[in-house]
C-alpha cells in the first residue's frame, strides 16, 4: 500500500495516470510471485550482468528468458509487463521483503532502450538503498535526480565504456559498415552503438531503424 500511496503521489507532479501506474506496478509484483529466486548475492549479480551484456550481441530470440534465469540465480527477479498507455512507463526497480524485482516494459519497443533501462533499474539494486523504490520517466527531488544520474551513468558505462566511447566520437566513421565494425570490436550489438551515436546528436534516430540495427522488443501480459 505504501509503494501505490508513493506512486500516486509522484504521478501527481507528471501527466501519468496514478490508477494506470499502480495496475501496471500490481501487475508486475503478480508476475514475480511466480518466480522462485536464490538469496540474493551482490557479486554473483554482477557476474550475471557481464554475461548477460555478452549474450545480447548474439541473442534476439529467447534472450529475456535468459535473461530472467541469470538474475533469478543471484537472487533478483525480472519480469516483462507491456506498457499501458496511460502508464508510458520505461521500468521500476523495488525490494519485495529481501529479493530486488526489476519490472521491465516494452515503452519505445527498442531492443537498445530495453537493454539501457535493465542496466539502469540493476544500478538501483547494486548502488541504492534497499529501501527505495525506483519509477522510470518520473519527476524526482534533488536526491532522486542524483541517483537516477547514477543509474544512466551505470548502463552507459555497461553498456559502452567511456574508453570506448572516446574511440567511438574520435574516428566519427558513422556508416552502417562502421557501426557494425565499431560494435564487433567491443563486443556489443550494433543497436547500442546507434542509440549512443543518436542520443549524443551525431546521427538521427531513424538512422537505426534504416539499418536494421533495432529490434521490436513486444511483452505479452
Amino acid at each position: 500500500k505504501q509503494l501505490y500511496a508513493s506512486a500516486y503521489r509522484m504521478s501527481e507532479k507528471s501527466s501519468k495516470d496514478p490508477y494506470a501506474m499502480s495496475a501496471w506496478l500490481r501487475q508486475g509484483e503478480r508476475q514475480s510471485e511466480s518466480l522462485q529466486a536464490a538469496a540474493y548475492d551482490k557479486k554473483a549479480f554482477e557476474q550475471a550482468l557481464l554475461d548477460i551484456r555478452t549474450r545480447l550481441v548474439v541473442k534476439d530470440e529467447g534472450f529475456l528468458s535468459e535473461l530472467q534465469g541469470s538474475c533469478l540465480q543471484a537472487g533478483v527477479k525480472v519480469v516483462f509487463t507491456p506498457c499501458l498507455r496511460k502508464a508510458p512507463l520505461n521500468g521500476s526497480t523495488r525490494w519485495m521483503n529481501d529479493t530486488p524485482l526489476i519490472q521491465l516494459s516494452d515503452r519505445f519497443k527498442r531492443n537498445d532502450i530495453f537493454w539501457f533501462t535493465f542496466f539502469h533499474e540493476a544500478a538501483h539494486i547494486l548502488k541504492h538503498n534497499k529501501g527505495d523504490f525506483f519509477i522510470e520517466g518520473l519527476d524526482y527531488s534533488c536526491d532522486g535526480k542524483k541517483k537516477e544520474a547514477e543509474a544512466d551513468a551505470f548502463a552507459e558505462e555497461c553498456l559502452i565504456s567511456r574508453k570506448d566511447e572516446k574511440l567511438l566520437l574520435k574516428h566519427r566513421l558513422y556508416e552502417k559498415e562502421d557501426i557494425e565494425r565499431f560494435a564487433k570490436k567491443i563486443g556489443t550489438h550494433p543497436a547500442v552503438v546507434a542509440g549512443r551515436l543518436a542520443n549524443k546528436g551525431l546521427i538521427k534516430h531513424s538512422l537505426g531503424r534504416f539499418y536494421g540495427f533495432y529490434k521490436n522488443v513486444e511483452l505479452k501480459g
